[in-house]
């Protein structure tokens, strides 16, 4: 044993100085010595270690975010585009927004239009059976989506660099000639009926459609089809809402991956030149409006955790109000174990796994201030009782220096995630474009950020999170929530929103 042991310490030897770069040959020449003797020769790091982590000091943070400026092309006068080139792998990622507004302007409708943007990409096209247009993405191991929403309409490819000019050619086939293919019909229909009757069946999905059903008042943008409506849908209504769609007369695009740039705006210049375009839309979508009737409402279900959301009104950006409060609702709840509730509730409580906050960021309608958490229905009161005292108590006293300082470097220092890749800022320039958002945006953003005072978070909270302003929806057993005050008790037959 000794001898083996010996054997292997002078081999770890010889192989230690191989790695620094010694020949072999030259390794076995030198003398033997054992692991502690070369340990011991080993420069000494004179450095002294930090007493705790609070003690290391890291380089200042400084980030200039990408300028949308430099990677926008113009097609021509109504078609503006973002490209970046990308050789880390040999895959294009394009995407393509239509600024196309749509609102049904029946209920009847809805259903269909539901079912649209599915079947634009599983129908089928003129050329292609549904089957064959599987066959051929996974054969080259593609992705090809598209859908048609509220406000924006959007074609989605991605390949390997290679295929792209196949799958310009397909993007266009599919999208500008579907088929709307009869038995693709069936399957979506029967995945939407069966998704209805059960979108109820988890308890976040009562209260999302409690949020609404409490917060705005009816529009034709929250309206339900119902399971029966699915099933009643025929291609012909498909193809009679499909006129028009991925045909606006403005488009911006997104592209990134292995290519040159110029020879990419070439080829991108051929494929929108044949591009149709349809009459100017002329749509005007309603707003969401408020309801702004503050008070508890409950939906009642068998549970034994409590699904809760505060929310109350905030503003449509850009705002002046919109970044303090985003500090403020960082330190209140949005900073995850650093926030306020997190802290009380759950750390100091033990009354909640996860609870947060955040100030809505909406460009197209007036957004909301929300807090979300679940907890034990036996804890709902006190949980609650935590959260407004805890608004009261910031709206009162403001943030420590530690803490707004925490916040502004935390929001800050996320700002590179945004561009984490190419694609997804090719994707965010876009976006970006079609909200009106400035080319200095994300340089404002820093100084926004920056600028935000301690009486500003305190005016902020005070100002949007005012208990009093809030509306409480609840998902659990009535019988057992009777001490979180007074509420309403909604049916959960009602949340559907259908005029």
């Amino acid at each position: 044993m000794k001898k083996s042991l010996s054997v292997l310490a002078l081999a770890s030897s010889a192989a230690i100085v191989a790695c620094a770069g010694t020949s072999e040959k030259e390794a076995k020449s030198l003398p033997s010595k054992n692991m502690e003797s070369v340990v011991s020769e080993a420069p000494k790091k004179t450095d002294s270690l930090p007493a705790t982590y609070k003690d290391i000091v890291f380089p200042e943070f400084k980030y200039i975010a990408p300028n949308a400026a430099d990677a926008r092309v113009k097609i021509s006068e109504n078609i503006t585009g973002y490209v970046i080139e990308d050789k880390t792998l040999p895959l294009i990622h394009f995407n393509i927004f239509f600024d196309e507004p749509y609102v049904n302007d029946s209920i009847q409708n809805e259903a269909a239009h539901e079912l649209l943007s599915a079947m634009f990409r599983r129908g089928g096209s003129k050329k292609l059976s549904p089957q064959a247009l599987d066959d051929s993405l996974e054969f080259i191991a593609a992705s090809l989506a598209g859908s048609v929403g509220t406000f924006t309409s959007v074609i989605s490819v991605e390949c390997m660099a290679k295929d792209f000019p196949q799958m310009l050619s397909l993007s266009k086939e599919v999208f500008l000639s579907p088929a709307f293919d009869e038995k693709a019909l069936e399957i979506q229909k029967a995945n939407a009926a069966n998704a209805y009757e059960h979108r109820f069946d988890n308890p976040s999905g009562i209260l999302s459609a409690l949020e609404n059903y409490v917060n705005y008042e009816p529009n034709p943008r929250l309206w339900n089809a119902t399971a029966e409506e699915f099933r009643k849908v025929k291609r012909e209504d498909l193809v009679k809402l499909a006129e028009g769609h991925f045909q606006s007369g403005k488009i911006i695009f997104a592209i990134s991956g292995d290519f040159s740039k110029d020879s990419m705006v070439t080829e991108l210049k051929k494929y929108f030149e044949s591009w149709p375009s349809s009459a100017k839309n002329n749509t005007v979508v309603p707003p969401l409006k408020h309801k702004n009737k503050p008070g508890i409402y409950l939906v009642d279900k068998d549970i034994t955790q409590a699904n809760i959301s505060l929310m109350a009104p905030f503003v449509k950006r850009p705002h002046e109000d919109y970044y303090p409060t985003a500090v403020a609702s960082f330190i209140l709840g949005g900073g995850s174990f650093s926030s306020r509730l997190m802290t009380q509730v759950r750390s100091n409580n033990g009354l909640a796994y996860s609870i947060h906050s955040r100030a809505e960021n909406d460009y197209r309608d007036q957004g909301f201030v929300t807090i979300h958490l679940q907890t034990k229905v036996e804890s709902a009161a006190t949980a609650l009782q935590i959260i407004h005292a805890e608004i009261a108590k910031l709206a009162k006293e403001g943030p420590t220096d530690e803490e707004l300082a925490h916040a502004k470097k935390t929001l800050i220092e996320s700002l590179p995630s945004l561009f984490d890749t190419p694609a997804s800022t090719t994707v965010l320039f876009a976006r970006d474009q079609l909200l009106g958002k400035k080319d200095s945006h994300y340089i404002d953003y820093v100084n926004e950020i920056n600028a935000v005072t301690k009486d500003q978070v305190k005016a902020m909270i005070a100002k949007y999170f005012d208990s009093s302003k809030m509306t409480t929806s609840i998902v659990g057993p009535a019988d057992k929530l009777k001490d979180v005050g007074t509420f309403t008790q909604i049916s959960i037959d009602s949340l559907d929103i259908r005029k």
